[in-house]
């Protein structure tokens, strides 16, 4: 486990409206991500918090919206993701 922020958090916490959209989505989009590793045991990405899964994981959930993803999306673009 890292002592960084968690992503997932972050994200129930602007899903939870304790968040002003503009500045969840730029924070979001400007996080520090890990790189992704692989485990066949975890089919979800649970086991890792701060990945760019776990942006999928929450749209897929209904956490973050289409309308987010269009906004974080072109900025991770231009990151290198």
């Amino acid at each position: 486990m890292t002592d960084k922020p968690s992503l997932r958090d972050y994200i129930d916490r602007y899903a939870a409206g304790e968040i002003p959209r503009d500045e969840a989505l730029a924070t979001i989009a400007a996080w520090d991500f890990e790189e992704e590793w692989f485990d066949p045991a975890h089919t979800a990405p649970t086991h890792q918090d701060n990945t760019l899964a776990v942006v999928n994981q929450a749209w897929g959930l209904g956490r973050l919206t289409d309308a987010d993803i269009e906004v974080i999306r072109p900025i991770l673009k231009r990151r290198g993701f």
